[in-house]
């Protein structure tokens, strides 16, 4: 039977919440320093968590397989229900890993009656041993009951202790979200059996989740089980899959974020989750005013001044497509930050999305590893939304548009003689195919610079070329020195380097800038060789351009009798001559 595995306890559920009490407003814990920001650089970020705090509620998210249900906790108002949940949550009794599968085995909404309430927290979606396809689930190990907290009303979107009939201090792991006015007739939880306790209230669209939770058919298997919720069910016993299961439960803020700036022509506020995110857009001077509002509408703010200035050109995006193979044969981006101060650097691993541009033979999966100067590493991802930062990816607007390219946002020391770091794409599982790495300066005002980025990788013919790209961005010109690297590299232990690299340069358009094949043919090779960095073979190749703002992509091709091997293509920022 479903419930074979359960102690079949008879449980009332309920929820809401009527403020019981004196709120306590949100605070400024640290005021927001003023900010000098480049003119359409991109966003200042300022993580408005470091700077408010709410002293009488905890936010923490459901994450439900139909979304998110954000909850405000009253950890003032109802301290010992607010602990006890949170023991819940912090123990790892709501998540279990499932004996027979191995895999996690999570909370899931056990009961739902439209207009009255769904329930959770009581049981998990364990299989059944004897039959791993259907679920047999496993009650949550409970800690000892707690003391009832009552004097908040079970209003509609309010979340409440569940607890036995006539027993007042009877509640332990179960939990219910109100989905109406329960407090008064005909449920009347304020009062009945010592009131039920409300301990928090669904945020901003929470309920909308909760609603469609409700709005699914419900099931008869026996107490508990008599008005199970499922989706995508036909008859039998419900399988996991069948299940409103809440897989993660994580603390988030339970504020509620707004912003301004007195000149939005000038700088523009934004407000992503809780990030405040100012765009400098035009020479000049704004305040920006960032103001929280907690669960109970109390408000404070705090306000801070930009000034933007013209950006200095740089380089803003450096990036090499090339053919990803394994081992040696990886696609490896090193790159240099120059300055005295950390800088912000996103890094991409892409593949499937350059179908996009026509490509065929795609790295499928790309990984993307990056290491300091020493060789350690000290960044990982293979899927992009699995990293910690990737909101900030998000916020920069340059996302990947698939899920399975990678992305890694960091911030870098920097050093006034140059600190190098190396990025490394592969493919997951040692596949091969064409990828691309790329180095976005996300830094918004005054710092360090990336000083140039060199990719080594296999070059083939064809679309398997090896193909530099990077961004001259900013008032002015910029002097850059592009070169093409192949014999040089058996030094480095190469086995099979490109023996005679050509070098194309072309702008956004096209058009053909420069090409060299052999760099001390180079008319500007008295120029190429006071930058002290020529290349150190005649046969590889090198141009030395000034450059208006645009993007430009450098193309290395092998020539003669061995047109393929391992090769180099860098790309250096230089003071002007």
């Amino acid at each position: 039977m479903f419930s074979a595995r359960l102690s079949l306890l008879a449980l009332v559920v309920l929820l809401p919440l009527r403020a019981f009490g004196q709120n306590v407003a949100p605070v400024v814990t640290a005021p927001i320093g003023d900010a000098t920001l480049f003119q359409n650089a991109s966003a200042e970020v300022v993580p408005l968590t470091d700077h408010f705090n709410d002293p009488d509620t905890i936010g923490v998210r459901l994450t439900t397989v139909l979304g998110n249900i954000d909850i405000a906790l009253y950890n003032q108002r109802t301290p010992i229900t607010v602990a006890n949940f949170k023991n819940y949550v912090d123990s790892g009794r709501y998540f279990v890993t499932d004996p027979t599968t191995g895999q996690p085995a999570s909370l899931f909404v056990h009961r739902s009656v439209p207009g009255f309430v769904i329930q959770s927290g009581g049981f998990l979606s364990t299989v059944n041993p004897s039959d791993p396809v259907h679920v047999l689930p496993t009650q949550v190990t409970t800690f000892p009951a707690i003391t009832n907290e009552p004097g908040i009303s079970n209003t509609r979107g309010t979340i409440a202790m569940a607890k036995m009939a006539s027993a007042p201090n009877s509640a332990t792991s179960q939990w219910y979200i109100n989905l109406a006015d329960n407090g008064g007739p005909p449920n009347n939880l304020d009062t009945t059996n010592g009131g039920y306790t409300v301990f928090g209230r669904v945020l901003g669209a929470g309920m909308t989740v909760a609603d469609a939770i409700a709005a699914l058919p419900f099931y008869n298997f026996g107490l508990p089980f008599d008005t199970l919720p499922l989706r995508n069910y036909t008859s039998g016993l419900p399988t996991p899959a069948n299940l409103i299961t809440i897989p993660a439960i994580s603390y988030v803020s339970s504020l509620i974020f707004t912003a301004v700036s007195d000149h939005p022509a000038i700088a523009t506020a934004q407000i992503s989750g809780t990030n405040l995110l100012v765009n400098g857009k035009q020479l000049g001077s704004a305040q920006i005013t960032a103001t929280v509002t907690d669960v109970d509408g109390a408000q404070v703010s705090a306000s801070f001044n930009v000034s933007v200035i013209a950006n200095p050109v740089h380089l803003a995006n450096i990036s090499t497509r090339a053919l990803v193979g394994t081992d040696d044969a990886a696609l490896i981006g090193g790159f240099i930050l120059r300055g005295d101060a950390p800088k912000r650097v996103i890094i991409r691993a892409l593949g499937p999305s350059l179908a996009g541009a026509g490509l065929t033979n795609l790295l499928a999966d790309p990984t993307l590893e990056v290491h300091d100067s020493t060789g350690a590493l000290i960044g990982f991802n293979d899927n992009w939304q699995d990293d910690p930062n990737s909101q900030g990816v998000i916020d920069a607007g340059i996302a990947p548009t698939e899920p399975s390219e990678s992305a890694i946002l960091l911030t870098l020391p920097a050093s006034s003689t140059g600190t190098v770091y190396t990025a490394v794409v592969r493919g997951a599982g040692g596949a091969t195919g064409l990828g691309l790495v790329e180095v976005y300066d996300v830094d918004s005002g005054p710092g360090s610079s990336v000083l140039n980025i060199s990719t080594r990788s296999d070059v083939q013919t064809g679309d398997d070329i090896l193909i530099g790209g990077f961004i001259v961005f900013g008032n002015g010109s910029q002097l850059v020195l592009v070169r093409a690297i192949g014999p040089s590299l058996a030094g480095a232990g190469i086995a099979n380097p490109l023996g005679d690299p050509t070098l194309t340069l072309v702008d956004s358009q096209g058009t053909q800038i420069d090409f060299n094949d052999n760099w001390q043919d180079n008319p500007a090779k008295a120029e190429i060789e006071a930058t002290t960095i020529p290349p150190t073979d005649p046969k590889e190749s090198a141009v030395l351009q000034t450059l208006a703002p645009g993007g430009y992509t450098a193309i290395v091709r092998g020539t003669g009798s061995a047109p393929t091997g391992t090769g180099l293509v860098e790309v250096y920022a230089l003071p002007s001559m």
